[in-house]
């Protein structure tokens, strides 16, 4: 559903990772997992009906948001040079902020369900 505040959050996930694979680095092959994470969390909005997987999505793109900061780290490590924090690497926390803020909500709505099925 467009009205569900998950489906707000996962969007404002996908353009900020958008932004992210737009803007400059300096870590190659990084922007891969930009891209990947951003259609997964489009993917992950038209999956309403589906809860249970929609969160599973969540928890998957959580973790590929933090792998996306491993990657940045070892890179800057194996050259030598200091991990410099510029606003484009700080779309990929915002992006993790948002898909758990998504995924508590489909929780919610999914305990929310089931607690319906029960009275019936």
């Amino acid at each position: 559903m467009i009205q569900r505040k998950q489906t707000i959050f996962l969007i404002v996930a996908f353009l900020a990772m958008i932004v992210c694979a737009l803007m400059p680095v300096g870590v190659p092959y990084v922007w891969i997992v930009s891209v990947v994470a951003a259609l997964g969390s489009l993917a992950t909005v038209f999956l309403y009906k589906q809860r249970p997987l929609q969160a599973r999505c969540c928890t998957l793109l959580m973790g590929l948001g933090i792998i996306y900061y491993i990657g940045v780290a070892v890179f800057q490590h194996s050259i030598g040079g200091e991990l410099v924090f510029t606003w484009p690497l700080a779309m990929p926390a915002l992006s993790i902020l948002c898909w758990f803020l998504a995924y508590k909500g489909i929780m919610k709505d999914e305990k929310l369900v089931r607690s319906l099925d029960r009275i019936r």
